[in-house]
């Protein structure tokens, strides 16, 4: 099927990535461009098959060297080098002078290797080393001359230092100490090889707050909420606490983790951070709590086609946002705040706010409609709670689901209803970073004629999704056919499922250091260094470094 594509913030900022295609693909192109080569250049063929091999040796030595580097695969030696090689070829035919050529290559060797493992001046050794290995070879075997040669390797050193240059003016804009180079070269390896360092730098610039967590269990089911957002990245941070709480109870529990309001603003700093909240959450699942009873059960719309589900208990009130057509994203934590202060005062009860995140937004949320929802939704819950409260019944139910975005193919059926039979919710939970719009609705018309009750639909907008494809921020879950059917016949197995009787709650807060603001002035950073760093690398690889190669070739030298 076709795949839907999110334009997220930093969508766009994706599409200069790539993904290589596989080593053998690679190698099969390769051999066929060297192959082209010789084939249409004959003698002259010579110094290009002798820069690519050099390039390879160079670049698979530095592998070696160099712990915690990213070209430790072969593939992307071989994927540098080919590129390397078809620049020169290019401005060997622009320039007229293949040695030149060589030269310019130090500015394309010097951006991808220290853009994607750092810049330290050590590592300009690498674009000087590539460059000078197969024109000192041109100088012994007597194709060049010893004052061209020494030219050449001059303008290879200026034309690789002047990176260090560019380096300093990107890196003028810092949060906290790092500039905007070191971020870029830090959020790069972990989209290549899923390595974490940059939460070191997450670590040193968030702050601690306060996050609230409720635990909610019925005999083998769990459900987890905290006032945390899942990412930012898909193995950074508070990302895998998702994945984490799957392997610690998926088995014996059927677990469903709500997502809270909040954005990335809402992200634990650091897997370490996060490891914190773990064991707590543990420790809740397994405490007696306190005995929920229930009152009902209802839905509300507002302004903008908000639409809130609700859960009303006697100490607590769950709500579920969703936006359908319009569209949901990552709403304001600041609604929480607010709103679990008017639920207590209004209701005297605990409340859970839930981001439903099922349906991919396609333009920024109407904040004004959203409070008028839950305005009405608050009110709402009062008429429910004067009717007299009945223990809850509870079942639930964990389906494979092979579509896209749903991560490891997990879904869950949740039902609650009354002991009197009062007021039935289903809940149909993935696990995935939103869904694709129209989605949530194919599940509810799917479901409604088999199940008499209010249904709705949610993922957890977990980020373990995130920066895997280079020509997508991420995948949200998509609905096929298959896993409607899957889902039908996943229901009629909990419908047959004996009901757990009772409800119990626990909720404790702890202090985690969290991105906060940070989060958003990233997000300024991107904006405000993109084009620049983007025109000035263009405008050196591809402009000024073979002009200045060009011009030095033609000095003499003393």
């Amino acid at each position: 099927m076709r795949l839907y594509r999110p334009k997220s913030v930093v969508s766009k900022y994706y599409a200069i990535l790539f993904s290589l295609p596989h080593w053998r693909v690679l190698a099969g192109f390769i051999i066929g461009i060297l192959c082209l080569i010789v084939l249409f250049m004959g003698e002259a063929s010579k110094p290009f098959i002798l820069y690519f091999f050099s390039a390879v040796i160079v670049l698979y030595v530095y592998s070696r060297l160099t712990p915690g580097t990213v070209f430790w695969k072969f593939k992307r030696i071989l994927g540098l080098a080919l590129t390397a090689l078809l620049y020169v070829l290019i401005y060997t035919k622009l320039l007229g002078d293949w040695v030149a050529a060589v030269a310019a290559s130090a500015s394309l060797i010097s951006v991808v290797v220290l853009g994607l493992d750092g810049t330290r001046l050590w590592r300009y050794s690498v674009p000087i080393a590539l460059a000078t290995l197969p024109l000192s070879i041109g100088w012994l075997v007597g194709g060049l001359k010893k004052v061209t040669l020494v030219n050449a390797l001059l303008a290879t050193v200026l034309i690789s230092l002047t990176d260090f240059i560019i380096y300093k003016i990107i890196n003028r804009r810092r949060i906290d100490g790092y500039g905007a180079g070191d971020i870029g070269t830090l959020f790069l390896k972990n989209w290549l090889d899923k390595d974490k360092s940059i939460e070191t730098f997450f670590e040193e610039v968030g702050s601690p707050r306060d996050v609230e967590v409720a635990v909610l269990k019925s005999g083998e089911t769990i459900l987890i909420h905290t006032s945390l957002h899942y990412g930012p990245f898909s193995n950074v941070g508070s990302s895998l606490l998702p994945e984490e709480l799957e392997r610690i109870f998926a088995g014996k529990y059927n677990i469903v983790v709500f997502h809270g309001f909040g954005s990335h603003d809402r992200d634990v700093v650091s897997g370490r951070e996060a490891s914190k909240l773990t064991q707590l959450i543990i420790s809740g699942a397994l405490s007696e709590g306190e005995e929920l009873m229930y009152h009902g059960s209802f839905a509300v719309s507002g302004p903008s086609n908000w639409r809130v589900v609700g859960l009303v208990f006697d100490k607590l009130l769950l709500l579920l946002v969703s936006r359908p057509v319009s569209g949901i994203d990552d709403l304001p934590y600041s609604f929480s705040l607010k709103y679990s202060r008017i639920a207590l005062e209004k209701l005297g009860s605990k409340l859970l706010l839930v981001e439903t995140h099922n349906w991919e937004r396609p333009g920024p949320p109407d904040t004004k409609g959203l409070d008028e929802a839950l305005t009405r939704a608050v009110e709402e819950a009062a008429i429910v709670k004067r009717s007299n409260p009945t223990p809850v019944l509870v079942r639930s139910l964990t389906i494979k689901v092979d579509s896209p975005g749903v991560v490891n193919g997990v879904a869950r059926l949740v039902e609650f209803k009354g002991e009197d039979g009062r007021s039935p919710v289903l809940l149909v939970f993935f696990r995935g970073n939103n869904m694709a719009p129209g989605s949530r609705d194919e599940v509810i018309k799917a479901l409604s004629g088999e199940f008499n009750g209010l249904i709705e639909v949610l993922t957890n907008d977990e980020h373990i999704e995130t920066g895997v494809r280079a020509h997508i921020t991420y995948v949200p879950v998509h609905i096929t056919e298959e896993a409607l059917s899957s889902l039908k016949e996943g229901l009629k197995r909990l419908i047959e499922k004996p009901y757990s009787r009772g409800l119990r709650l626990t909720t404790f807060r702890l202090k985690l250091k969290l991105l906060n603001n940070v989060a958003y002035e990233l997000e300024y950073l991107l904006k405000k260094s993109y084009l620049e760093t983007t025109l000035l690398l263009i405008a050196y690889v591809f402009l000024v470094s073979p002009i200045l190669a060009r011009l030095l070739l033609t000095l003499p030298v003393a």
